[in-house]
C-alpha cells in the first residue's frame, strides 16, 4: 500500500505537469530567397528592399535587403507568400511591378526572381 501511495505521489505530478505544459507542434519551416538581377547575363542588384507577406493577409512578416550577390534569404513557416520589391535602387527600374507568389514547403527552398533594368 505504501509503495502504491509513493508511486502515485511521485508520478501523478509528473503526468499532470507533462500534459499541462505540452507545446503545440511547431509548424514546419522552409526558406525563401529573393533574387534581384539585371541583364541577359544576370548581374546582381544590390540593396533592393523586399517585403514578404502571407497570401491570406496584407501585413508584411519580413522586410529584406538584397546583398552584393543580389540575394536575400529568410526561413519561414510553410505556406503561401507574396514577395514584392518595395524600394528600387537608384538608376534602376523594375521590369514587372506585381508581387511574386511563392509556396514555401518544409525543408525546401523557394525563390522569387526580380529582373531590373539599370542604367
Amino acid at each position: 500500500m505504501r509503495r502504491t501511495f509513493l508511486a502515485l505521489s511521485v508520478l501523478a505530478p509528473l503526468m499532470v505537469s507533462g500534459v499541462a505544459s505540452a507545446d503545440p507542434a511547431p509548424r514546419e519551416t522552409g526558406s525563401l530567397t529573393a533574387w534581384t538581377f539585371t541583364g541577359r547575363e544576370p548581374v546582381p542588384v544590390n540593396r533592393a528592399d523586399i517585403a514578404v507577406t502571407p497570401c491570406e493577409t496584407k501585413q508584411a512578416v519580413a522586410k529584406l535587403v538584397t546583398g552584393a550577390d543580389g540575394r536575400a534569404t529568410i526561413a519561414l513557416p510553410a505556406g503561401c507568400y507574396e514577395v514584392k520589391v518595395v524600394t528600387v535602387p537608384g538608376g534602376c527600374g523594375l521590369a514587372v511591378t506585381e508581387p511574386v507568389r511563392v509556396t514555401v514547403t518544409a525543408g525546401s527552398p523557394a525563390r522569387a526572381d526580380f529582373r531590373f533594368g539599370c542604367a
